[in-house]
């Protein structure tokens, strides 16, 4: 498959380290450019922005017509807008509030066709997005299209084994910044704190012992630097308020140098 929407799954055989923008800015033509920049794909942040579904359907479609897989973190558990955000042409669903199995089992349902899940046939952009016919679409998707479960409360940490085995999901996402305010009680973010590592340690050898990718949100060349050195190999690197504050600042140095 060459579509955009069936890109990901061979970039992660490669084995080398996928990182990726997080966008929480909406507006198809900013999505577009980003998409322009030496990433191999592109996340939107749902949850924790003012993007909607609409806009979000603009933002994958710009995305995809560069030739990259679009990733979204949608806003909730919620097998509707799962659905949606496949639907649209997403490569990639990371999926928060899944502590439980029920949970996440709930979660691929929703994300997968039979006999994986219940995914429900519609939609038809996506089938853009991945550049194939209806047929080859169904027979591929399940395979192709990934689903991905948070890992950020204390809860999810301790059922992470049983998460990591259930049928049908693709990838463990670690969202240390909540997972360092659990640890610490509601003390501290923490993304690089050893305790942070040590859980993060212990999702990661989950999501191999299970074949799962192992992904979180990095933010900084550090944090994907130390974050690989633990078995992670698909992380969101800098956000889009972060990559516009770096080309500031480039500039500034430059004239003062």
């Amino acid at each position: 498959m060459s579509g955009a929407a069936f890109a990901l799954r061979n970039r992660l055989a490669t084995g080398e380290p996928l990182v990726f923008p997080w966008v929480g800015t909406p507006g198809a033509q900013l999505a577009g450019q980003i998409a322009r920049l030496d990433f191999d794909a592109v996340a939107l942040d749902l949850q924790h922005s003012t993007i909607d579904m609409g806009e979000a359907a603009q933002m994958v479609a710009a995305i995809n017509a560069v030739g990259k897989p679009a990733i979204l973190r949608v806003r909730w558990n919620d097998p509707g807008i799962v659905n949606s955000a496949l639907d649209m042409g997403a490569a990639c669903v990371i999926a928060p509030m899944t502590n439980s199995v029920e949970q996440v089992k709930a979660l691929v349902k929703a994300a997968k066709y039979p006999p994986l899940g219940q995914r429900s046939w519609g939609g038809y952009t996506m089938l853009q997005s991945a550049g194939v016919a209806a047929g080859d679409y169904l027979k591929q998707a399940n395979h192709e299209t990934l689903v991905m479960a948070m890992i950020e409360t204390q809860e999810a940490l301790d059922h992470v084994d049983a998460i990591a085995a259930v049928p049908g999901l693709d990838g463990l996402f670690v969202g240390p910044s909540d997972l360092s305010i659990a640890l610490s009680n509601g003390a501290k973010i923490d993304r690089l704190g050893q305790g942070t590592l040590n859980a993060m340690k212990k999702v990661s050898a989950a999501a191999k012992a299970h074949g799962r990718v192992a992904a979180a949100f990095a933010g900084t060349a550090d944090g994907v630097k130390a974050y690989t050195e633990i078995g992670f190999t698909f992380m969101a690197g800098p956000t889009d308020t972060e990559l516009l504050r770096g080309g500031t600042d480039a500039f500034w140095g430059k004239m003062k140098g």
